[in-house]
């Protein structure tokens, strides 16, 4: 240390006039020294800390529900500042650490739902082109005599066989939640690591760090990555609406060509009127939790699997006399789900007009007991809405911000909000105008590369 060096940045004191029991030094791993006032200023330290104005002194701790500054730097040099060199600034440095991996998880998290999502458009597809080819035109014959028993063994070896790309994406989606479950996100692996090393210290110790442990779980409860869990959750139920959808279909068309037989219709993992009450308290379940998490968008999406599952039921002929009562109930359970999701759509969220669409014709659906005699058109309308996931995120290098709801979305260029938009998820108002941001956006500079 030289005596004529200036660490103190605030009153530009040499080292040399210094007291250091009054001001002490912080030596950085780069070799820079400064004061713990000039550092403690430079990297908000009071960001993360209570302080007492009278004192100075730290007095407890601010969960700031704000997203963290980037990683804490040397003021002369620029280098990030190591926590195993310079305890005193562990607790900013993990917020900025968090939340860049934060911003990973929602990038790749993102990226996945989006290919799945293809490849969920691609099974719609391949479902409906092969359709026909399950259920023949007429009886199949043998021997000149139409054979009833050949003819349903025939369907059955159809389902199985086109089973096989549904499982496999039901499996990757499976694969997607596990890695997605709240056990791997960063701010519960933060939480956990900080619960270990706890455990290891003296009891002295203990005492002192008891308020960072009651502090860090409540930074995992309040985790900003539940777009890409209830993403996942939400591609799930698409699939297995999807199946459900053609298992309704293909039974009604076997009940209108009336191929009876001893041998009855053989669904894989079981016939849909066994399978319609689970997926329908499914869909219930991850509504109320879409909008818990102020998303809209995704809890309108599940309305639509609720409806069309509810309304196919009581029209594919599958429902017997004594389910008239169960389906009867789902039926205007989808009615209020519907009017609610038509009231969410008054937020400007993505493909918020699609959706729409698709609530108004789905609606339509329901007014018959019977198949719906609906055009072409307002089918494919909420076909369209029923496949629809989750937008893509910007993956560029520009500046990340998060609405009032705490989405994060990034913004290019620039990096600062050249025109007026709403948040894709929950419909609040993003970007700005002028380079200013709207209100209620904040600026996530930790999420930033």
């Amino acid at each position: 240390m030289k005596s004529e060096e200036l660490p103190d940045m605030v009153m530009m004191s040499r080292y040399a006039d210094i007291d250091l029991n009054e001001s002490p030094i912080v030596i950085l791993g780069c070799g820079h020294f400064f004061t713990s006032e000039t550092l403690d200023g430079h990297i908000g330290l009071k960001d993360v800390y209570d302080v007492d104005i009278k004192t100075g002194r730290f007095i407890g701790l601010i969960e700031n529900v704000e997203l963290a500054a980037s990683v804490p730097q040397c003021p002369n040099c620029r280098e990030p500042i190591k926590q195993y060199i310079t305890q005193r600034y562990n607790r900013l440095i993990n917020r900025a650490v968090i939340d860049e991996m934060s911003k990973r998880f929602i990038v790749s998290g993102q990226q996945e739902l989006q290919q799945l999502k293809g490849e969920l458009d691609d099974l719609r597809n391949e479902l409906e082109d092969s359709r026909e080819s399950v259920v023949p035109l007429e009886l199949i014959r043998i021997r000149k005599e139409a054979n009833l028993e050949i003819t349903m063994q025939f369907i059955n070896d159809g389902l199985k066989n086109r089973s096989h790309s549904s499982i496999s994406l039901m499996n990757s989606v499976k694969s997607l939640q596990r890695r997605m479950q709240a056990q791997h996100q960063p701010t519960y692996k933060l939480h956990q690591a900080t619960v270990h090393a706890v455990a290891k210290m003296t009891p002295l110790d203990i005492g002192l760090s008891s308020l960072v442990i009651d502090a860090s779980a409540e930074y995992a409860k309040r985790d900003r990555d539940q777009r890409i869990t209830l993403g996942g959750n939400l591609l799930e139920i698409k699939v297995r609406c999807l199946v459900l959808e053609d298992n309704f279909e293909i039974a009604h068309a076997v009940g209108l060509k009336r191929f009876t037989a001893t041998m009855t219709l053989s669904f894989p993992g079981g016939s849909p009127e066994t399978k319609i009450e689970k997926f329908l308290q499914d869909c219930m379940k991850l509504i109320n939790e879409c909008l818990l998490q102020s998303l809209p968008k995704l809890a309108v999406e599940v309305s639509l699997c609720y409806a069309r599952i509810a309304h196919l039921f009581g029209s594919s002929g599958l429902a017997k006399d004594k389910d008239r009562v169960r389906a009867t109930g789902y039926r205007d359970t989808a009615k209020e789900l519907l009017e609610k999701a038509k009231q969410l759509c008054k937020h400007s969220f993505r493909d918020r007009e699609v959706l729409l669409q698709a609530i108004i014709s789905t609606t339509k659906m329901l007014r018959s007991e019977f198949y719906e005699a609906v055009s072409k058109e307002e089918v494919e309308a909420i076909k369209k809405a029923m496949v629809s996931g989750p937008g893509g995120i910007a993956t560029h290098s520009g500046h990340w911000y998060k609405c009032v709801n705490g989405h994060p979305f990034a913004i290019g260029e620039c990096g600062m909000p050249m025109q007026l938009a709403r948040c894709p998820e929950c419909g609040q108002p993003v970007g700005g105008q002028s380079h200013t941001a709207v209100a209620g956006v904040s600026r996530a500079t930790e999420m930033e590369v």
